[in-house]
């Protein structure tokens, strides 16, 4: 059986409100688990591709393994920071890639790697199905722990 923990499910809508869980376990503890959610949505030549990047941490070293989805985050789109390149993230689209980075921190340079790959993530996903693996070590960064990453498609929902 694949790896599916930091993978993710869910959903948005035409208000921009989204509903994602992701295959982690629920917070211990209020305060224990925090994330940073970044707008890195992209231009293309056929268009734009919609991308939340969630760097999440847990004062943890340790990679979590996980087969539940049981990690709810409710958020609105218009929340997330801004990342300079972005374009706005556009709610008529059908789905958007959802990139959930486990690591004790994220640096610029992260988020720079992820938004250079957007095309050719995006494409994977879309034919290879959502995927847990090990972050992608940028050129600035020394190797942290856990570096690991969850790569899905949330979709819009239809009303």
């Amino acid at each position: 059986m694949p790896d599916i923990t930091y993978t993710a499910q869910g959903n948005y809508d035409q208000n921009r409100n989204a509903k994602v869980t992701v295959c982690i376990p629920p917070e211990p503890k209020p305060g224990i688990y925090k994330t940073e959610m970044y707008n890195l949505s992209k231009k293309t030549s056929t268009g734009s591709i919609n991308v939340i990047f969630c760097y999440f941490s847990n004062d943890s070293q340790n990679a979590l393994h996980w087969n539940i989805f049981d990690y709810r985050m409710d958020f609105n789109l218009d929340t997330l920071k801004p990342y300079t390149g972005a374009v706005d993230f556009n709610e008529t689209k059908d789905d958007a890639l959802f990139i959930f980075f486990h690591n004790e921190k994220c640096e610029q340079s992260d988020r720079d790697f992820y938004f250079s790959q957007i095309e050719a993530i995006y494409n994977d996903i879309k034919e290879n199905g959502n995927q847990s693996q090990d972050a992608f070590l940028s050129t600035n960064e020394t190797l942290t722990v856990p570096r690991k990453v969850g790569l899905s498609l949330v979709v819009k929902i239809r009303r």
